[in-house]
Formats: C-alpha cells, structure tokens, sequence
C-alpha cells in the first residue's frame, strides 16, 4: 500500500517544470557529459549501422565560402555536402568503425581548408540570415554530432582534435544569429511582441552553440540555447501555434514544425546532460500545447488560415489554404518519434493512436502524422537537417 501511495504521488503531484526551476537550469546547469552530443545507443536495431557507400566515390569536398541568396534560401551546395556526409555520419552513429574514421577524415579536411567561411553582411538582412542558417543548419550542428559520435567509437590525437574543436569555434562564432539583442516584432509584422530569439533561425544558432558547450565542456556556451527554449515556450499563443512561423502562408506549419524540432533537439541535448526541460510551462504554456495544435491542424487544417493570410516569406508556397506539409523528411516530423516515445500516455499520442485504430476517415495530413506514429523505432530517415541526428535513432527513448 506504500508503495502505491508514493506512485501516486510521483505521478499525480509532482508539479511541471515552473519558471522558477527552469530560471535556476538557465542559470546553473552544466556539462555533466563532455563530448557526449547524443549518446550511441546499446540496442542498435533501430539504426543504420552498415556503411554502403565506398569513401573513393563518396568525396565530401570541403567548401569554402558560403554564398546564399539575399532573398528566400539557403546556399543548397552545403545541403548537398550534408546529404554525401550522411553516408558516414549515420552509420557512425550506428557504431560503425570505418564510418567513423570517414566522418574524422571528412571534418579534419573541412577544418585545416577552414572551410564554410560566412563572407556576407552581419547586417541582419536577407543574406546574413540565410548564410548563418545555412552554416549551422547544414555543417556546425551535423559535423559536431557526428563529431561527438566518432570520438566515442574510434581515437582521435590531440593535435587532430583542436584542429577541428579550433574550426568549430569558428564557424559557430562567426555564424551566431542568436537574436538576443534584436528588438521585438512590432505592429503588423504578423508576430507582434514576440521576441526573435524564438525564430527558427535563432534556435537553429542555439542547437549550435549547446552542442560545441557539450564538445568544450563550456558552461557558458551550453546555457545559451536555454533563453531560445523559454522565448519560444512562454511566446506560443494560448493555442500553441507560434507566432513567427505561423504566419508563413503556405508554409506556416513547415516552419512550425522546424522550430518544433529545435525546441526538440534542445530538450534532449539538456536530457543527456542531466536536465529535463520537456515540462518546462510559463502560464500554462509548454511543448504539450503546441504539440495540441500541430495534430489540431492536421484534423482541420483551418485552424492556421487566420496567421498564415499575413503571408509574410512564404517562399514558393504562396497558398496558405494549402499547407506544404506534404514531404515525409525529418525537418517536418522528426519532433514527433521524440515526444511521442517520451510521453506514450499523453492524450496527444493517446489521439494519434486511436487515429492509428481507425484510418477510414481521416485526411492526407492525419494520414501523415500516423504514418510517423506507426513509424516509430522502424523504418530510419535518409536526410536530418533540422534533427542534426537520425530521428529514429537517436530521438526515441
């Protein structure tokens, strides 16, 4: 009967993470486990572990400069680089041994070219976001966890390992788009009073900056991802859309769910280093209610026209009555094989779950997220852009 009352009160009257709580790990936490970005993980059936591709024909050429458009995009060459680095990066963190010395070899030729050089404005303009994006997004974030992955299978000498840790701390530097000293949206930006620390972009910088404090062992730059998790979390409206992305047009929920896996990334970055802030809520706001109105739009994908109409940088989807949601890669769905092995019981998968039981009525955006649900721990993802690792993997518990 004890026994039974202490589960019950475990469950039932712990409190969520309060603002006071997260206050205290924005303030205090530490590197608890250096060099660990994600661990490589026992059970291995989930992960791609064999290596497929020769190294003599799969040649990650280093690229110097970045380049990217001043308008809409990103400098594709290095999501192309990204895609050839995969070949080695997922198997490596699969355990793979020949994949690891291949992702050592691919970041030490990066590193001593001192390659993906940011040659653009710091003006805060169209080109400096779009080249910060595309270095942290396509090379910093993938290549330190790879990085992390292959110390953990293989050696790495002294001199090797500050050549690369060097051009980390460069690349992460001179490509800090942070947003901490930007000013709020104003009347009629779509997003008013909401910070742009919270903007996709500004947590993509931040996953950058966790994982090199991780690789450094540097409390300072570990924290900083902290005050983009709590800007983003306390700045959802009361339905859990988030005011920046929603108001995208077309891609609305495209950008929601890329801002919904940083908040991801940095959750479980915090998680292997000792600290949960899946929970964290600032009046009665958390990553539950906007997980709520992600599977809400699926139901009844309406519910986003209101934001989306400001059709502020809606790229080429210029429709906001017509959601680009329609790829099934990790940057529109990874966020999910995280939360929904985390929180099985939680009435949002509870739904996707009874959807699951019963697919004769459901709409192509329900059809895909319980496509992903039934996914989960099965069939791996080919590309992790805004996963920085192989969802399937590394994300579920």
């Amino acid at each position: 009967m004890k026994k039974i009352l202490i589960v019950f009160l475990f469950i039932f009257l712990i409190p969520t993470l309060s603002f006071a709580d997260f206050k205290e790990i924005k303030k205090k936490a530490v590197v608890n486990n250096p060099e660990i970005i994600f661990p490589i993980k026992k059970d291995k059936k989930k992960c791609i572990s064999d290596l497929f591709i020769s190294p003599d024909i799969n040649y990650v050429k280093p690229i110097l400069k970045v380049k990217a458009p001043s308008g809409y995009g990103l400098d594709d060459r290095f999501d192309n680089a990204l895609s050839k680095f995969e070949d080695f990066s997922f198997p490596c963190s699969g355990g793979n041994i020949e994949a690891c010395k291949n992702v050592k070899r691919v970041i030490l030729e990066w590193a001593k070219a001192n390659a993906a050089q940011r040659t653009g404005p710091s003006d805060g303009e169209g080109r400096h976001w779009n080249d910060t994006l595309t270095v942290n997004l396509y090379i910093a974030s993938p290549m330190m966890a790879a990085y992390s992955f292959a110390k953990q299978v293989i050696k790495v000498t002294e001199v090797e390992d500050k050549i690369i840790k060097d051009w980390f701390k460069r690349i992460v530097k001179r490509n800090e788009h942070l947003m901490y000293k930007y000013s709020n949206y104003k009347l009629g930006s779509g997003a008013n009073g909401t910070p742009k620390r919270a903007h996709n972009h500004a947590l993509s910088s931040a996953m950058s900056h966790m994982q090199l404090g991780i690789l450094l062992s540097d409390k300072k730059l570990f924290r900083k991802a902290f005050k983009n998790f709590e800007a983003a979390i306390k700045h959802q409206r009361k339905d859990g859309s988030m005011p920046i992305e929603t108001r995208r047009g077309g891609r609305a929920m495209f950008y929601q769910a890329r801002a919904m896996n940083a908040l991801a990334v940095i959750a479980m970055l915090a998680e292997n280093q000792g600290y949960n802030i899946w929970d964290y809520e600032y009046k009665k706001k958390n990553y539950h209610n906007i997980v709520k109105f992600f599977i809400d739009f699926t139901e009844n994908n309406e519910i986003v026209f209101k934001y989306a109409k400001s059709m502020k940088y809606p790229g080429p989807a210029k429709n906001y009555k017509k959601q680009d949601l329609s790829s099934r890669s990790s940057s529109n769905w990874g966020w999910l094989y995280a939360y929904a092995s985390r929180f099985p019981d939680h009435e949002n998968v509870q739904r996707l779950k009874k959807w699951s039981q019963n697919k004769s009525n459901l709409n192509s955006y329900q059809w895909d997220i319980v496509h992903h649900y039934l996914n989960i721990e099965k069939k791996p993802f080919g590309s992790a852009s805004w996963t920085v690792v192989e969802p399937n993997c590394h994300f579920t518990k």
